[in-house]
């Protein structure tokens, strides 16, 4: 995954390996490279709640790549040391954040839209796909936030064991988030239109690679 994306001029990837084939893992040998390349300085990481503190762990651990988290009691610590009209969001330039936590409140959004970031990473990205419903596309506050981050950021990393829920206007939600021009039609479009943006596989598919 980490080769794929950065044979891209923009690397911008879906990560969709099965449960088990190290998603976060691979998530870290491409943001070191992008560290490494000085095309990293600035990153986010929104993730759920339940597993945020592994995944910033596990960066560190592996990888070690600082993540300072950014909970709601953290983000109105950092604004309690910093000017009123300043951006908590501007204070660290490696954070991670529950998604929910942004979801919640507007002015993180405010403060969002201000921010430009070199990688965004949005993990169990399934989460902030648009569901459709009865004919109708239904935008949660989630997909919202994820639209606005993949505006604001040079790479966009998405991760999910499983990206699609069986409807075509789910999965190229997702894939518009990485380009926008990917998918003009959501209810007809074939795999031609979306290939490069993602890396699909299991635990068959790399068995020879692992051996031993």
């Amino acid at each position: 995954p980490a080769a794929k994306a950065l044979s891209q001029p923009r690397p911008r990837l879906l990560i969709a390996d099965a449960v088990g084939l190290g998603k976060t893992i691979e998530v870290g040998i491409l943001l070191s490279e992008l560290i490494r390349r000085g095309r990293g300085r600035r990153i986010l990481v929104v993730t759920l709640k339940s597993v945020l503190e592994q995944f910033q762990e596990e960066l560190w651990a592996r990888f070690t790549i600082p993540l300072v988290r950014l909970d709601s009691v953290g983000l109105e610590r950092v604004r309690r040391r910093i000017p009123a009209n300043h951006n908590p969001f501007y204070y660290f330039d490696r954070a991670i954040i529950s998604i929910d936590t942004l979801k919640k409140d507007d002015k993180y959004r405010r403060f969002l839209e201000q921010c430009q970031w070199d990688a965004v990473v949005v993990d169990e990205c399934q989460h902030v796909a648009v569901r459709a419903r009865a004919g109708s596309k239904q935008r949660s506050q989630r997909s919202k936030l994820a639209e606005l981050l993949a505006r604001t950021s040079e790479a966009l990393i998405l991760t999910s064991a499983t990206p699609h829920d069986g409807k075509k206007e789910s999965f190229a939600s997702l894939m518009n988030l990485l380009e926008p021009t990917a998918v003009a039609d959501e209810q007809d479009y074939g795999a031609e239109d979306v290939q490069g943006l993602f890396v699909r596989r299991f635990k068959k598919d790399v068995q020879a690679q692992v051996k031993g």
